[in-house]
């Protein structure tokens, strides 16, 4: 993500770039986890009671049908903030310790 932005000139290659590359890969993280964050949580809140659920894809149909698609959404702001700040620290500071890295004399690519 971080040489299509740069690539196309969007920002310059530095922080803002690892930045927003780390922001759209923050956001991608949390609408691809997010529904099996619930879908796990479901199956385990019933461990020890009656079971609603029989397995995953009964908790997966039974969750759509009975509440719609967005319930598999349910606690996607915090998870996309949270996300959305490990991926920037971790990625801007990968970035920053890749470029100290390569002005190292005799240093391979990273």
């Amino acid at each position: 993500v971080k040489n299509y932005i740069v690539s196309r000139q969007w920002l310059p290659d530095g922080p803002f770039a690892h930045l927003a590359a780390s922001g759209i890969a923050g956001f991608a993280s949390a609408v691809t986890s997010t529904p099996a964050d619930v879908i796990k949580t479901r199956l385990m809140n019933q461990a020890g009671r009656t079971h609603a659920y029989r397995g995953i894809y009964g908790a997966l149909t039974s969750t759509v049908r009975e509440e719609g698609f967005l319930a598999l959404y349910k606690g996607f702001v915090p998870v996309f903030w949270r996300k959305l700040f490990w991926c920037s620290i971790f990625f801007v500071t990968y970035e920053q310790a890749r470029s100290v890295i390569r002005a190292i004399p005799g240093q391979q690519e990273l």
